[in-house]
């Protein structure tokens, strides 16, 4: 979890209220963060899904409401605006996303500046990905002249990046700046680059990487041009909405920017609260309590919603635009818990007989792992959602279905795995500028096909100079002799596997697995260097046949 450091005068100033350490240090571990400790600085570690709780302007904000200083959602006022921009068309293929945001009137002492640096490092490494789904670039507004565009510059473009005294071509600021060094692989497989210039050709920024000199911000500045690019046009919003509520809280009048993308006029921020209908008997039945329409909206009130309407059983909820992990009402029901107060739960033996015992198959699965680590394998686990472009057009892989998730966060993990093989080969690429052998495997849980069953899933590769066929098969046949399991190797062409070199496995005559040496494309595909021999079996099949077997 991300750690974040609060000045203390400067947090009890925004709190609005003096309390002694002891009370807020217990307020501020039952608001569901957990407190390191309370001296000058109060440390707090924050969990991911929260990023509006990464400011101290956030968290005190959350933390007014916990403790009934303040509650309901803040009423945020937008001032007129003039300011303009256009997306230009070729930014779609590189970083597509954009918006934007004019602060007025901000006086930049030392908490509003370390509190502007810390949201703006702590998203960018969490929310943002390390600047891959969000960057943000915070910018001296009265050097910038409107309308701005952004757009993309090839590589042998000049200006002078942020704390430099020459200007720098693209390609430059890539190789020799350190933000370059740390980010370049971000931009390295384009021809050009996003950039942000404004009217009078001036270079705003060079997302993700640096902003520009020219607009470098300082103590004397007072307006702010914030401008966040990134993959997924949820979260850019979201980060946008974050930063600016900081701003306002400190004091900033907000202007929108209506930027011009793909002929559509489009205005930022959005401060509009979503919608969603709250069943109170269902987050009554959740919670294990009884609790009255009214007596919850005051709950949700504390933890700084809004409340459109209340009607039998049913309350309308206004979502605060900064709230990113707000998703489904069972995320709003655990903030119903927290307002409520865990101290306040009464424990309960539930009024069931059972004898836990641990699932046959979980044994078998850890049986399974034990002996790939004999083998001396590395064992990686990576998520179960991924995407298209991994699962099927990297493996070549085009005639198998996919199951998609229904309104994904962003489209890097809009897909269920339907195989662990392609994870294991980006696990692979990923971890090229490590030593080889690299051999590793995975055993988790897969959705094959639209049926929607799970299944765990065996994976394993080898990768190094002289990976081949007949070294995975020794590997197979080591696993299936553990287990006292007879197979048949029958030959089959996949299109992920090298022709001649790949075969299916069979076990009583059902299909259990997949075995072979991966073709060049896809090597290619994903940027590997070295031969790769892997196999991947479906443990949940072997398991139902052999179950007394494996059991025994």
């Amino acid at each position: 979890m991300p750690t974040v450091n609060f000045d203390k005068d400067d947090f009890i100033s925004l709190l609005g209220k003096t309390f002694d350490d002891k009370t807020l240090s217990d307020r501020i571990s039952m608001i569901g963060t957990d407190l390191e400790n309370i001296t000058p600085e109060i440390v707090v570690e924050v969990f991911p899904d929260r990023p509006d709780m990464l400011s101290i302007e956030g968290f005190t904000t959350a933390l007014k409401g916990f403790m009934e200083i303040e509650t309901g959602p803040i009423d945020f006022k937008l001032q007129s605006s003039s300011y303009k921009g256009i997306v230009d068309s070729k930014v779609k293929s590189v970083r597509p996303f954009a918006v934007g945001a004019i602060v007025k009137g901000i006086k930049f002492d030392d908490d509003a500046i370390r509190s502007l640096m810390q949201i703006q490092e702590k998203l960018h490494v969490t929310h943002g990905r390390n600047r891959k789904k969000v960057a943000i670039g915070v910018h001296d507004l009265d050097k910038i002249t409107f309308p701005i565009e952004y757009t993309t510059k090839p590589k042998d473009f000049s200006f002078t990046p942020l704390d430099f005294d020459k200007n720098l071509t693209i390609k430059e600021i890539l190789n020799i700046h350190p933000k370059g060094i740390v980010y370049s692989y971000l931009l390295s497989d384009f021809n050009e680059c996003p950039i942000w210039i404004d009217n009078a050709g001036q270079v705003l920024s060079m997302p993700p990487i640096i902003n520009s000199e020219h607009t470098k911000v300082n103590e004397k500045t007072k307006n702010l041009f914030i401008d966040i690019t990134g993959t997924n046009q949820k979260s850019i919003e979201y980060a946008l909405n974050i930063i600016l509520m900081g701003l306002f809280i400190r004091g900033g009048k907000i202007h929108p920017l209506i930027l011009n993308d793909e002929g559509k006029n489009l205005t930022y921020p959005n401060f509009n609260r979503e919608l969603i209908e709250l069943n109170t008997s269902y987050s009554n039945k959740i919670l294990g309590l009884n609790l009255s329409e009214k007596e919850t909206a005051e709950l949700l009130l504390k933890m700084r919603y809004g409340i459109n309407s209340i009607s039998n059983k049913k309350i309308i909820v206004e979502i605060p635009p900064y709230r990113a992990d707000i998703i489904h009402p069972i995320d709003i029901i655990e903030d119903i818990s927290i307002a409520y107060g865990f101290e306040n739960f009464n424990p309960e033996i539930p009024d069931i007989a059972t004898i836990g015992q641990e699932n046959p198959i979980e044994i078998f699965v850890r049986k399974t792992e034990e002996v790939m680590v004999g083998f001396n394998f590395f064992e990686v686990k990576n998520y179960i959602l991924s995407n298209e472009d991994i699962l099927i057009n990297k493996m070549l892989d085009r005639k198998r279905k996919l199951v998609k998730t229904r309104n994904a966060v962003n489209t890097e993990y809009d897909t269920v795995r339907n195989s662990l093989l392609p994870l294991l080969i980006k696990t692979l690429s990923s971890n090229s500028h490590y030593e080889y052998p690299q051999n590793i495997f995975e055993v988790g849980l897969v959705v094959p096909d639209q049926t929607l069953v799970e299944k765990y899933y065996l994976s394993s590769a080898m990768c190094h100079p002289k990976a081949n066929f007949s070294e995975i098969k020794g590997i197979l046949h080591g696993f299936f002799s553990s287990f006292g399991l007879k197979y048949l190797i029958k030959k089959e062409e996949f299109p992920f596997f090298i022709e001649g070199r790949a075969c299916s496995l069979e076990i009583d005559g059902k299909y259990v697995g997949k075995m072979g040496e991966l073709s060049p494309e896809v090597l290619y595909n994903f940027k590997l260097e070295m031969p790769v021999s892997a196999f991947e079996i479906d443990l949940s099949s072997i398991f139902e046949l052999f179950k007394g077997k494996i059991q025994g």
